[in-house]
């Protein structure tokens, strides 16, 4: 790559025209999925090389701006968003380069979707060991977050990059492994985006194989009672509580040969009636009326366990059984503890929402609150660093788009999974000072020392890692500038 400190400044915009986003275009704003979090940056790029990448970084260099790479914009916070500055969508940098069958990894482009990359895998007989609930992320994505899937026995996805290719803050592509530049890999598998632009990633994957899912229904006592047993019952389990019943669905995940299946209960099996006009457009109707009639919540929960309630069993490919269907739009938290904390916060939690909902004025916890598992790792800012790890996440829908109320039962959460040594979800709202991310992460200074090595002008600092990481308090860091008004 030439020289492009000796290009003139109008060379480097004029280069940059055809991956500009015309600032008169709708798409020249971000929002994210959830519709929590929008900004206008100042300039918005599409880049399809990493020749434009590197033009966008010297410019911003030069102008004294800063740079946030975003995705698809499924991060239910303010992480991707930036005001003052540059923003690099990255969606266009999906090129898949390199599959090898015999030694069972994939080299591609950062900005490429999960859902492309188990395509792409999954013809050429591989596929990647471990999903979350969604794969329309950008790989750069769920690995500078650190996102998970649930497995006792199986790590968060950045745990199977093999190694990453980074443009850093001063124009150099350097590449990082546990082998090569080790501190660099260890801060950029959870990176949030600051230690540079993820350019390539190679991932370790597997022949590809299909999932068998068992899932039945019962009650919070049980779970609780038999935690140890349940979370090891399958190779990925994962828990839905349903707090307006007290019922817990557990879906029970193997590898298996069995050709594929479908057997739900009877109520939903093969019928769009009961599974979109009454799972879908009717819950999210009642949803909507709970704004105003809050107890609704109640029958809206009863009937979605009356719905999944029986015994069920599914075999399909890997990556179709490990996504499933969000369903609305939604607030978000999410955190993770050590596993062996589990059922004492569990129980701290149903005590939480029995008082809410024995109270007129309460809040209404929507469903599921979801429960999942991970395997400890080494990555320096991954919330499984250390320990196995029990996730849970409690969400309030938005149906229709309007803003159900969340923050005083989120913030109850909050407390309650601090108390019992929570971690937040780094792509997810918290309110996690530098001073608390010091106590839960022994590597949190070494990470913010490779982040003043390789850039120590702070150019991939937006407002979400100056809060958290740096500390900055004043107004022009608060998530709240990020955040549409919206009714209610």
């Amino acid at each position: 790559m030439s020289d492009l400190s000796l290009l003139p400044t109008q060379s480097l915009r004029d280069a940059l025209a055809d991956c500009t986003v015309p600032t008169s275009s709708p798409h020249a704003a971000f929002t994210n999925w959830a519709n929590t979090f929008s900004c206008r940056p100042q300039l918005l790029l599409e880049p399809r090389n990493v020749h434009q990448c590197a033009l966008a970084f010297e410019l911003a260099r030069r102008e004294g701006k800063q740079v946030r790479a975003v995705g698809v914009g499924h991060s239910p916070s303010d992480l991707a968003c930036i005001d003052e500055g540059y923003m690099l969508r990255t969606t266009k940098l999906d090129k898949i380069l390199t599959i090898d069958r015999e030694k069972c990894f994939v080299v591609a482009e950062a900005g490429i979707t999960l859902d492309r990359l188990n395509t792409a895998l999954g013809i050429m007989g591989l596929a990647v060991s471990n999903l979350g609930s969604i794969s329309e992320q950008t790989l750069a994505g769920v690995i500078t977050t650190a996102t998970h899937g649930s497995g006792i026995n199986y790590g968060v996805l950045s745990t199977y990059v093999l190694a990453l290719s980074l443009l850093l803050a001063d124009g150099k592509i350097v590449r990082c492994s546990p082998t090569e530049n080790h501190d660099l890999f260890k801060a950029s598998l959870c990176g949030l985006g600051c230690t540079g632009l993820l350019l390539t990633v190679t991932l370790q994957v597997e022949p590809a194989f299909h999932l068998k899912e068992v899932s039945n229904t019962i009650g919070l006592d049980e779970t609780i009672e038999n935690l140890d047993e349940l979370a090891g019952s399958g190779q990925h389990v994962r828990m839905w509580w349903f707090p307006q019943t007290d019922k817990v669905r557990i879906n029970a995940l193997d590898r298996t040969t069995e050709a594929r299946q479908r057997h739900f209960p009877k109520q939903v099996t093969e019928s769009w009636f009961w599974e979109y006009v009454v799972g879908y457009h009717l819950l999210q109707f009642l949803l909507f009326l709970s704004l105003w009639l809050p107890d609704l919540v109640f029958l809206v929960g009863r009937i979605k366990v009356w719905l999944i309630g029986g015994k069920s069993v599914r075999i399909d490919d890997s990556h179709k059984v490990f996504n499933l269907d969000c369903s609305f739009r939604q607030y978000t938290s999410e955190w993770s503890i050590p596993y062996e904390r589990s059922r004492s916060c569990l129980q701290e939690l149903r005590s939480l929402f029995d008082r809410e909902h024995s109270h007129r004025s309460g809040a209404r916890a929507h469903f599921p609150v979801e429960i999942r598992f991970s395997s400890q790792d080494d990555i320096w800012l991954s919330p499984s660093y250390g320990q196995k790890t029990t996730w849970i996440g409690i969400i309030q829908y938005k149906p229709y788009g309007f803003n159900s109320p969340y923050r005083k039962l989120f913030g109850s959460f909050e407390k309650i999974m601090l108390k019992h040594g929570g971690r937040p979800h780094w792509a997810k709202s918290h309110s996690m000072a530098p001073q608390d991310l010091k106590r839960m992460y022994p590597r949190f200074e070494d990470f913010v020392q490779v982040l003043e090595e390789v850039d120590p002008r702070g150019m991939l600092r937006n407002s979400y890692v100056q809060r958290h990481i740096f500390g900055k308090q004043d107004s022009q860091f608060d998530a709240s500038k990020f955040k549409p008004r919206h009714r209610l």
